[in-house]
């Protein structure tokens, strides 16, 4: 019977020790040379037995799961979807019960030894699996019930390794060792290589596809100017949270991800950002020998060193336990490596520094005075909804532009261009950020695009971009006011010069004036004071500090603070800065400073075209109405202004506000509000 009972402990059972129709293993009922507490002892054993043929099958099902035609999350069995982690973890289970195999091979060679060994010797040599076996059971059964996959598996595992009991504690993490070698497997995929292995979806790092918006198409009847610079989908990288391990920190998580995500973005699809001669810049010609002289770099970036990172993960892994503070090291260090050559590649060898400068002057209208010929060549094209030529029509007003200020010959203009988008492509692409034009015109839809050169791609992306073309929208639109006051101080000044020559002439005191012409030119005044104004903060205080602020930093940086995730953080603070400091990020400051800029171009526009309207009452009439709009609203300016410094603590809000009320106008003006309020009461 003994040897019956060994044979049923394997999972397999017999005449004496039957399977139950629910796949229980018991004595079969009645046999008379069996008492009560034997049976009763001999149904506690068949436990072993009963969950070792289950462990069985579950191994069966899931061990040649995968396949090289095997389709990604195909559903095997259980609701369980293959996967290298659900294999691993069925190997681990293999050694372990190789072990109690090994000990159910013992017995018998001691009963076929001994044939006086009682069933007191097997319950003693196999009371430890009983334990194991409870342990295990409950582990599959959690995977199952929560379809864990991929390193899901793997916080289970974690999860049944917290046991007192050392012997089950080292078989979980047997099973661990196994699974973690195929997670260490990616990782140094990965983190050296920058190649995401995971054709079964079940790394906590992620692939998500995203859709570019379309590059327009730059023709003119029919021809295209400029080559498409981005493809229509490229891919990028996350932290899945759902499968990152509990036992490795978030912040751990999003330092491997920007290890291999760097990796990825210089390594992969090299041949779309080409180094392209432009009249022999001798800057481009610098950035250009960097894919000459340094092929080691595009090869790999760790090259040097790949062996070396490459020995410290799979010490790792021949690790029995999972030590959080070795894995955060190993990551560290690669990290550190990676940091330092990207960092290298880009401000070194890219002159980072050289295309920050170019941003500044085009993106945020550093060169002042490009843009304000460029105001006035533009102004006819883009004073009407735009049209297929619109686009064209712009470039080459921006290119008339450039040679009448002598810049025409400079690099920047290849990598810069003008981009109308349509009505169809803004609705069908709404904005985060605040519309800064409420006139459907061509200044609307104006917006300019950047061909990023590579590897600065990977500081320069798509949403980096977007944030910069917002800025020069805005910037644009109150240098564009700023400008058409100017324009009317002049035709004010001429039109004074005319008066005043006529009044010589005729011997009429030259300071009677109308009282219409007082207004307009107290209206004027005041518009441009504030227009003036709220330029120089954004310029000088804003613009200009922060500016500063990171060159000074990246250039500032020594040898052993070389890094550039540094970089990328620094420069995604300098325009989250500008962002906030320029208003455009607060729904309440930016729409009434848009609704002050919209009253100051509808005077200007009301002045100028004045002598073309029969009835100078209308536009007198028209001028007081604007002027007492503009009142009220640059009051309430200030007073959102004040609110928000006051709740907030802005001292960037506390300079312009400073600058606006210099002679305690505004606050005066509040203060009479207050008392008036406070009468009512």
């Amino acid at each position: 019977m003994l040897h019956d009972l060994i044979y049923a402990l394997s999972g397999h059972p017999g005449n004496v020790f039957k399977e139950t129709s629910v796949g229980n293993f018991e004595v079969v009922a009645g046999l008379p040379y069996i008492s009560p507490n034997e049976e009763a002892a001999l149904n506690r054993l068949l436990i072993l037995g009963t969950r070792f043929m289950y462990f069985q099958k579950f191994m069966k099902a899931h061990t040649s799961t995968l396949y090289s035609h095997s389709v990604s999350g195909a559903v095997v069995a259980d609701g369980l979807r293959q996967g290298c982690y659900l294999k691993a973890f069925c190997h681990g289970l293999q050694k372990v019960l190789s072990d109690y195999q090994h000990c159910l091979l013992e017995i018998e060679k001691e009963i076929l030894a001994d044939p006086h060994l009682s069933l007191l010797y097997i319950q003693c040599q196999t009371d430890k699996y009983h334990v194991l076996f409870d342990t295990l059971a409950d582990l599959i059964a959690s995977i199952k019930s929560r379809r864990n996959h991929g390193c899901q598996i793997l916080n289970v595992l974690h999860m049944h390794s917290r046991s007192g009991n050392m012997f089950v504690k080292e078989c979980i993490l047997e099973i661990m060792y196994h699974c973690h070698a195929v997670m260490y497997k990616q990782l140094g995929s990965w983190l050296l290589h920058g190649l995401l292995t995971d054709r079964h979806s079940e790394f906590f790092i992620s692939k998500k596809r995203i859709q570019n918006p379309s590059c327009p198409e730059y023709s003119g009847a029919g021809v295209k100017l400029m080559e498409r610079f981005t493809k229509p989908e490229k891919h990028e990288f996350e932290v899945s949270f759902e499968y990152l391990p509990a036992y490795i920190p978030p912040s751990t998580a999003h330092v491997i991800c920007f290890i291999g995500s760097s990796l990825h973005l210089f390594q992969a699809d090299k041949q779309d950002f080409c180094w392209d001669v432009v009249n022999q810049d001798s800057r481009l010609a610098k950035i250009q020998s960097l894919s000459k002289d340094n092929d080691f770099k595009l090869a790999g970036i760790l090259h040097d060193r790949e062996s070396e990172f490459l020995n410290d993960i799979l010490k790792l892994q021949l690790a029995k336990e999972f030590i959080v503070k070795d894995f955060e090291m190993c990551i560290d260090k690669i990290r550190c490596a990676v940091a330092k050559e990207l960092w290298t590649l880009c401000i070194e060898q890219a002159q980072l520094v050289s295309y920050l400068n170019m941003l500044k002057d085009f993106y945020l209208l550093g060169r002042g005075e490009l843009f304000l010929v460029f105001i006035d060549e533009a102004a006819p094209i883009l004073k009407t909804p735009p049209s297929r030529v619109t686009e064209h029509d712009v470039q080459q007003a921006f290119l008339r532009s450039a040679a009448k200020v002598q810049i025409e010959d400079e690099m920047p203009f290849q990598l810069f261009h003008l981009t109308i988008k349509s009505t169809s492509q803004d609705k069908s692409q709404p904005s985060p950020f605040i519309n800064v034009n409420t006139v459907d015109d061509g200044w609307a839809h104006l917006g300019m695009s950047f061909k990023v050169k590579w590897p600065l791609h990977t500081i320069f992306k798509p949403n980096i971009l977007e944030k910069y073309d917002h800025l020069f929208k805005f910037l644009l639109r109150v240098r564009r006011v700023q400008s058409a006051l100017l324009r009317l101080w002049s035709v004010q000044m001429r039109k004074q010069q005319d008066i005043d020559i006529a009044n010589d002439n005729l011997l009429i005191p030259s300071h009677e004036i109308s009282a219409f012409e007082r207004l307009q030119w107290k209206c004027r005044s005041e518009m441009q004071f504030f227009v003036d104004n709220l330029q120089y903060y954004l310029q000088a205080d804003v613009l200009e500090s922060h500016f500063t602020n990171l060159i000074n930093k990246i250039r500032t940086t020594d040898e052993t603070m070389k890094d550039f995730e540094s970089i990328i953080t620094a420069h995604e603070n300098f325009l989250n800065a500008l962002l906030s400091q320029c208003f455009v990020m607060s729904s309440a400051v930016c729409t009434s400073l848009i609704e002050i800029l919209d009253l100051c171009q509808k005077f200007c526009n009301v002045v100028i075209t004045s002598s073309l309207l029969v009835s100078k009452e209308d536009v007198f009439s028209q001028v007081s109405k604007i002027w007492e709009t503009y009142n009220k609203k640059t009051f309430v300016f200030f007073q959102v202004l004040n609110g928000v410094c006051t709740n907030q603590c802005n001292p960037h809000i506390a300079q312009l506000t400073l600058r606006l009320d210099y002679n305690r106008f505004y606050s005066a003006m509040i203060s009479k509000s207050k008392e008036a309020t406070k009468s009512l009461f």
